[in-house]
Protein backbone atom coordinates (compact mmCIF):
# COMPACT_ATOMS: atom_id res chain seq x y z
CA UNK A 1 0.00 0.00 0.00
CA UNK A 2 2.84 2.19 0.47
CA UNK A 3 4.77 2.03 -2.91
CA UNK A 4 1.12 2.33 -4.80
CA UNK A 5 -0.22 5.39 -2.10
CA UNK A 6 3.11 7.25 -3.29
CA UNK A 7 2.87 6.69 -6.98
CA UNK A 8 -0.41 7.50 -6.95
CA UNK A 9 -0.04 10.54 -5.25
CA UNK A 10 2.78 11.46 -7.56
CA UNK A 11 -0.02 12.03 -10.20
CA UNK A 12 -1.48 14.89 -8.35
CA UNK A 13 -1.18 18.33 -7.84
CA UNK A 14 -2.31 21.04 -5.67
CA UNK A 15 -1.19 23.96 -7.78
CA UNK A 16 -4.55 25.12 -9.23
CA UNK A 17 -7.64 24.19 -11.00
CA UNK A 18 -9.35 25.94 -13.95
CA UNK A 19 -12.75 26.24 -15.06
CA UNK A 20 -15.09 23.39 -15.10
CA UNK A 21 -17.48 22.75 -18.04
CA UNK A 22 -21.10 23.21 -17.73
CA UNK A 23 -22.52 19.92 -16.82
CA UNK A 24 -26.54 18.52 -16.77
CA UNK A 25 -28.02 18.77 -12.98
CA UNK A 26 -30.42 16.38 -11.79
CA UNK A 27 -33.61 18.60 -13.27
CA UNK A 28 -31.51 18.15 -17.03
CA UNK A 29 -31.14 22.09 -17.08
CA UNK A 30 -27.15 23.15 -17.25
CA UNK A 31 -25.06 24.54 -14.13
CA UNK A 32 -22.52 26.88 -14.55
CA UNK A 33 -19.50 25.97 -12.57
CA UNK A 34 -17.54 29.22 -11.13
CA UNK A 35 -13.66 29.37 -11.79
CA UNK A 36 -11.89 27.50 -8.84
CA UNK A 37 -8.26 28.92 -7.66
CA UNK A 38 -6.79 26.74 -5.52
CA UNK A 39 -2.77 26.63 -4.41
CA UNK A 40 -1.19 24.23 -1.69
CA UNK A 41 -2.75 25.45 1.10
CA UNK A 42 -6.27 25.62 0.06
CA UNK A 43 -7.65 22.00 1.07
CA UNK A 44 -9.83 19.76 -1.20
CA UNK A 45 -10.87 16.25 -1.26
CA UNK A 46 -10.61 13.47 -4.36
CA UNK A 47 -12.53 10.20 -4.70
CA UNK A 48 -11.36 7.68 -7.33
CA UNK A 49 -13.03 4.48 -8.33
CA UNK A 50 -10.09 1.05 -8.89
CA UNK A 51 -10.65 -1.29 -11.03
CA UNK A 52 -8.85 -3.97 -12.55
CA UNK A 53 -9.65 -7.96 -13.75
CA UNK A 54 -8.98 -9.02 -9.75
CA UNK A 55 -10.25 -6.23 -7.84
CA UNK A 56 -12.61 -3.19 -7.43
CA UNK A 57 -12.93 -0.40 -4.94
CA UNK A 58 -12.37 3.26 -4.32
CA UNK A 59 -10.12 5.63 -2.48
CA UNK A 60 -10.71 8.84 -1.32
CA UNK A 61 -8.08 11.13 -0.64
CA UNK A 62 -8.41 14.71 1.54
CA UNK A 63 -5.33 16.99 1.31
CA UNK A 64 -4.55 20.11 3.27
CA UNK A 65 -1.72 22.00 3.01
CA UNK A 66 1.35 19.21 3.60
CA UNK A 67 -1.19 16.67 5.36
CA UNK A 68 -2.88 13.93 3.45
CA UNK A 69 -5.53 10.99 4.48
CA UNK A 70 -6.08 8.30 2.57
CA UNK A 71 -9.06 5.99 2.98
CA UNK A 72 -9.05 2.98 0.72
CA UNK A 73 -11.80 0.14 0.54
CA UNK A 74 -11.54 -2.53 -2.25
CA UNK A 75 -12.33 -6.19 -2.76
CA UNK A 76 -9.24 -8.57 -3.59
CA UNK A 77 -10.31 -11.66 -4.58
CA UNK A 78 -13.79 -11.71 -2.99
CA UNK A 79 -12.19 -10.09 0.58
CA UNK A 80 -12.72 -6.72 1.86
CA UNK A 81 -9.55 -4.77 2.24
CA UNK A 82 -10.15 -1.55 3.92
CA UNK A 83 -7.26 1.00 5.03
CA UNK A 84 -6.11 4.47 6.02
CA UNK A 85 -2.77 6.33 5.38
CA UNK A 86 -2.34 9.33 7.00
CA UNK A 87 0.65 11.80 6.35
CA UNK A 88 1.60 14.23 8.77
CA UNK A 89 4.65 16.35 10.08
CA UNK A 90 7.48 13.90 8.92
CA UNK A 91 5.12 11.20 9.73
CA UNK A 92 3.21 8.23 7.86
CA UNK A 93 0.31 5.96 9.63
CA UNK A 94 -1.28 2.87 8.31
CA UNK A 95 -4.31 1.66 10.06
CA UNK A 96 -4.90 -1.54 8.48
CA UNK A 97 -8.64 -3.70 9.02
CA UNK A 98 -7.76 -7.48 8.14
CA UNK A 99 -10.93 -9.30 9.08
CA UNK A 100 -12.14 -7.12 11.27
CA UNK A 101 -8.74 -6.58 13.46
CA UNK A 102 -7.60 -3.26 13.21
CA UNK A 103 -3.86 -2.78 13.14
CA UNK A 104 -1.18 0.23 13.34
CA UNK A 105 2.18 1.03 11.62
CA UNK A 106 3.78 4.16 11.41
CA UNK A 107 7.12 5.01 9.65
CA UNK A 108 9.19 8.13 9.87
CA UNK A 109 8.80 9.45 6.17
CA UNK A 110 10.94 12.98 6.98
CA UNK A 111 14.60 11.62 6.05
CA UNK A 112 13.02 8.94 3.12
CA UNK A 113 14.30 10.81 0.19
CA UNK A 114 12.64 8.82 -2.13
CA UNK A 115 9.69 9.62 -0.60
CA UNK A 116 10.07 13.40 -0.13
CA UNK A 117 10.97 13.41 -3.71
CA UNK A 118 7.70 11.68 -4.18
CA UNK A 119 5.77 13.44 -2.07
CA UNK A 120 6.62 16.59 -3.31
CA UNK A 121 5.57 15.91 -6.96
CA UNK A 122 2.42 16.51 -5.45
CA UNK A 123 3.30 19.96 -6.17
CA UNK A 124 5.01 19.59 -9.62
CA UNK A 125 3.38 17.06 -11.62
CA UNK A 126 5.10 18.31 -14.92
CA UNK A 127 7.83 16.93 -14.09
CA UNK A 128 6.67 13.90 -13.81
CA UNK A 129 4.82 14.09 -17.43
CA UNK A 130 8.03 15.02 -19.04
CA UNK A 131 8.51 10.93 -19.85
CA UNK A 132 5.49 10.92 -21.06
CA UNK A 133 4.04 11.24 -24.97
CA UNK A 134 1.07 13.86 -25.42
CA UNK A 135 -1.63 13.06 -27.55
CA UNK A 136 -5.56 14.00 -27.65
CA UNK A 137 -8.29 14.84 -25.18
CA UNK A 138 -10.70 13.42 -23.10
CA UNK A 139 -13.45 14.87 -20.56
CA UNK A 140 -13.86 13.07 -17.01
CA UNK A 141 -16.15 14.35 -14.87
CA UNK A 142 -16.57 17.31 -16.93
CA UNK A 143 -13.17 18.48 -16.75
CA UNK A 144 -11.32 18.68 -20.38
CA UNK A 145 -8.20 16.50 -19.72
CA UNK A 146 -5.10 16.27 -22.07
CA UNK A 147 -3.96 12.32 -21.79
CA UNK A 148 -0.37 11.59 -21.34
CA UNK A 149 0.92 8.09 -22.47
CA UNK A 150 4.19 5.78 -21.61
CA UNK A 151 4.01 2.12 -22.91
CA UNK A 152 0.65 0.63 -20.62
CA UNK A 153 0.17 3.49 -18.72
CA UNK A 154 -1.78 6.33 -19.15
CA UNK A 155 -2.57 9.56 -17.01
CA UNK A 156 -5.30 11.69 -17.90
CA UNK A 157 -4.20 15.19 -16.75
CA UNK A 158 -6.29 18.28 -16.11
CA UNK A 159 -4.61 21.74 -16.98
CA UNK A 160 -1.41 20.02 -16.24
CA UNK A 161 -2.75 19.87 -12.34
CA UNK A 162 -4.69 17.15 -11.47
CA UNK A 163 -4.90 13.66 -12.08
CA UNK A 164 -8.53 12.61 -12.84
CA UNK A 165 -7.45 9.03 -14.04
CA UNK A 166 -4.74 6.69 -14.47
CA UNK A 167 -4.11 3.51 -15.97
CA UNK A 168 -1.47 1.33 -15.68
CA UNK A 169 -3.01 -1.49 -18.16
CA UNK A 170 -3.77 -3.53 -14.90
CA UNK A 171 -5.47 -1.33 -12.55
CA UNK A 172 -7.37 1.76 -13.42
CA UNK A 173 -8.41 5.11 -10.91
CA UNK A 174 -10.95 7.13 -12.17
CA UNK A 175 -12.28 10.23 -10.34
CA UNK A 176 -15.75 10.41 -9.64
CA UNK A 177 -15.88 13.43 -7.38
CA UNK A 178 -13.90 16.64 -6.65
CA UNK A 179 -14.05 19.04 -4.32
CA UNK A 180 -12.22 22.23 -3.72
CA UNK A 181 -12.00 23.94 -0.74
CA UNK A 182 -12.91 20.92 1.23
CA UNK A 183 -14.54 21.72 4.86
CA UNK A 184 -12.12 19.85 6.89
CA UNK A 185 -11.70 19.77 10.36
CA UNK A 186 -8.12 20.38 12.17
CA UNK A 187 -8.49 16.67 13.47
CA UNK A 188 -9.77 15.41 10.59
CA UNK A 189 -6.42 14.71 9.45
CA UNK A 190 -4.62 13.50 12.70
CA UNK A 191 -4.28 9.48 12.93
CA UNK A 192 -6.73 7.96 15.81
CA UNK A 193 -5.80 7.90 19.24
CA UNK A 194 -7.40 4.85 19.91
CA UNK A 195 -5.17 2.98 18.12
CA UNK A 196 -1.39 2.06 18.89
CA UNK A 197 0.74 2.42 15.65
CA UNK A 198 4.10 0.01 16.08
CA UNK A 199 7.22 1.05 13.82
CA UNK A 200 8.97 -1.18 11.66
CA UNK A 201 11.44 -1.86 14.81
CA UNK A 202 8.72 -2.79 17.45
CA UNK A 203 7.17 -5.46 14.70
CA UNK A 204 10.71 -7.11 14.92
CA UNK A 205 11.51 -7.54 18.24
CA UNK A 206 7.75 -8.95 18.41
CA UNK A 207 8.64 -11.81 16.37
CA UNK A 208 12.14 -12.63 18.22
Amino acid sequence: MYLFAVVFLSFSLIAGCGKKDATDSKDGKKEDKKDVAINENTPFHLKYEMASDVEKGSMDMYVKGKNVKLEIKAKDKGQDVNSVMYVKEGMMYMVMDMMGQKMGMKMDVSKDENFQKDFAKLYDVKDKLKDYKKGGSEEIIGYKCDVYTKGEEKIWIYQDKMALKFTDGKMTMTASVFEPNAKLADDFLDPPKDIEFKSMDDLKNMGK
